[in-house]
């Protein structure tokens, strides 16, 4: 196989690439009618997207959705969203995927993305490619009744649930406006909302059955600054008393205290027993605030966001960094791009490159893990991915990590 048999997708395309892309993931053909009721129309429009053919047949795809993250300081930096990755059981071990994802790279730093990030099916995969484990995400289980009382401050403002007919009018602004001073979150396209939103407060045709709603936090002075996106429905197991059971499908506050706000409504739920929170920041505060802060059970921790820096010059200028009144001097070495080998110097007062002999080396993979202040250097050199002193290692931890812990909390 050659490069010229990757090539960008066209429209017609789409479905040999999608069907690639599903049996790669262990899925079958899609048929005619949920393709054409996706969202994959408009998700393609918003995407950059290569596939390979091995003649006529599609044997493997990558792509890149248009972002933009939050990073350090509140800065958004133009993100490419890689997804779509898959090659058929027919073609791996070829280098087929590193040519895709070599070619992808590459064009989505010639059209100015900053940074490129994905969620990962395999993580064993993407270090290859100079990604970086950045942040990580955790997964929890509830229990009402251990939850309460509760040790924080009495509960201010009020809340609401949306119809559905409000709810694409407001939550989409409302997440734009509330959740994006987190390090690390990512701008929500409205294909992304058409998809996600399409259930919430949808009316059914059925005498009972799982609920799906929104409910909007609103301040004292009127403000709405928060809301939660869940389910709700009987666990009915054989032979034991129905219970009510639930699941939280996104929340997000302009603080951390009005997450808690949201969180004691949902726990607050009448007949609910138990929650299930599938993706949440490792250091969510409600589970400081709960009677029983084993309430909030963790049952799995996991990697949440793989960011790969495509421009290094751009990412570190962009960022800030925190009190230190120290200077480093790192050392960058990228095998895929030229200009992101060099040497940067990192203060308080920013980041630029400059000619001098550098304090510490890193790979390019290394230093995007470090990128968005989740993952600290000395773990990073516990690793052997770095080589410097402890005081070296103290000023970059100093410099470089970021609180409350980066999150991103957006799956596509």
């Amino acid at each position: 196989m050659i490069d010229d048999d990757i090539r960008a997708v066209e429209v017609a395309e789409r479905r040999a690439a999608t069907d690639a892309l599903r049996t790669a993931l262990l899925s079958g053909p899609v048929n005619d009618e949920t393709f054409e009721a996706s969202a994959n129309t408009a998700s393609w429009d918003a995407s950059d997207a290569l596939a390979a053919w091995d003649g006529e047949r599609c044997v493997g795809s990558v792509g890149a959705f248009r972002f933009d993250s939050t990073v350090p300081g509140g800065a958004r930096v133009k993100t490419a969203g890689v997804t779509r990755v898959g090659v058929l059981p027919t073609h791996t071990r070829r280098g087929l995927l590193t040519r895709m994802m070599h070619r992808l790279l590459t064009e989505s730093r010639d059209r100015g993305n900053v940074l490129a990030t994905l969620h990962a099916s395999e993580t064993s995969i993407y270090r290859r490619y100079g990604f970086g484990l950045a942040t990580d995400l955790v997964s929890a289980r509830i229990t009402t009744r251990d939850a309460k009382p509760w040790r924080s401050s009495s509960p201010s403002g009020s809340m609401r649930l949306l119809t559905y007919s409000e709810v694409v009018d407001v939550v989409p602004a409302l997440y734009e406006r509330v959740a994006r001073w987190r390090v690390g979150s990512i701008s929500r396209p409205d294909w992304w909302w058409s998809r996600v939103l399409d259930e919430a407060g949808r009316p059914v045709d059925t005498t009972y059955g799982k609920g799906s709603f929104v409910a909007v936090h609103t301040s004292p002075d009127g403000i709405d600054d928060g809301y939660a996106y869940y389910d709700v429905d009987w666990d009915e197991s054989f032979a034991t008393n129905p219970v009510g059971r639930g699941k939280v499908r996104d929340l997000w506050g302009a603080s951390p205290a009005v997450e808690i706000e949201l969180w004691r409504y949902l726990l607050d739920i009448d007949l609910v027993v138990t929650w299930q929170a599938g993706e949440r920041p490792v250091d969510e505060p409600v589970r400081r605030a709960m009677h029983d802060a084993r309430a909030y059970e963790v049952r799995q921790r996991i990697d949440d966001q793989w960011i790969r820096i495509l421009d290094v010059d751009a990412a570190l200028e962009a960022r800030s960094y925190g009190s230190s009144d120290a200077t480093v001097k790192i050392g960058v070495d990228d095998p895929m791009f030229a200009d992101g080998c060099g040497v940067w110097e990192v203060s308080a007062g920013g980041a630029g490159r400059v000619e001098a002999t550098a304090d510490v080396r890193v790979d390019v993979g290394t230093l995007s893990a470090a990128y968005l202040g989740a993952v600290p250097w000395h773990d990073l050199a516990a690793l052997g991915a770095v080589r410097g002193s402890d005081d070296v290692l103290d000023h970059l931890d100093a410099l470089f990590a970021v609180r409350p812990t980066p999150f991103c909390g957006t799956g596509y």
